[in-house]
């Protein structure tokens, strides 16, 4: 069965982040530091925001209440904005000869601040024509309703689709719908995997990550 789309999760596939920046920021202002940096890695309380179950001002009132953060919401939320790196994990031109030859479709764990800072200031929402955000569709992977919400967009049948994640048990929950599932380590081990699938890759430029390359 022909690909006829292609899925990309977006964190750590597309952009790359880290919570150090934003935990510096936050700690500065907090009376309980050691509380805040359990709140802020709290498996629970994230699958709440990025499932749409908090809205930003619920978010924000109970990080501040549970660890004593005394911050203004606009410095709050600029802290948040802070856990994303400059440029991308995969290159621009991959996803344009991608986007010129099949339908691109983003597939992501995310927070409404964190989607709207992502579109302001990298171009990689261009090249996508639909983005299935789970604080939008209030469903967070691995659970199989995001990857359905993809799957109807797509207009295709899941075997006719790769999506690639770098977290296994979101790559497992895309193939067990029977999605050509792939999990992400580097652009160049992504086209392998594309090419390997069938999908017609293009002449890319890969980017030297550690600028060894002349």
């Amino acid at each position: 069965m022909a690909i006829e789309a292609i899925l990309f999760d977006l964190g750590k596939v597309l952009v790359d982040f880290d919570l150090l920046p934003m935990l510096e920021k936050l700690t500065a202002c907090c009376s309980k530091p050691a509380d805040l940096e359990h709140l802020m890695r709290d498996a629970e309380l994230l699958h709440r925001f990025e499932s749409g179950q908090m809205s930003n001002a619920q978010y924000y009132e109970h990080v501040c209440s549970a660890t004593g953060l005394n911050m203004e919401p606009a410095a709050f939320w600029s802290a948040v904005e802070s856990i994303f790196a400059p440029g991308l994990i995969v290159s621009e031109s991959l996803l344009e000869s991608l986007s010129a030859r099949y339908p691109l479709i983003l597939v992501s764990n995310t927070n409404e601040v964190h989607a709207r800072y992502i579109q302001a200031n990298y171009r990689i929402f261009d090249y996508f024509r639909h983005k299935v955000l789970s604080f939008e569709v209030r469903s967070v992977k691995p659970d199989r309703r995001i990857y359905e919400k993809a799957i109807e967009l797509s207009g295709r049948r899941p075997g006719e689709l790769f999506f690639t994640d770098d977290r296994p048990e979101n790559v497992e929950a895309a193939r067990q719908l029977g999605i050509h599932a792939h999990r992400f380590i580097s652009e160049a081990d992504l086209v392998v995997a594309l090419r390997e699938a069938g999908v017609e890759v293009g002449d890319v430029v890969h980017r030297d990550p550690f600028g060894l390359q002349p």
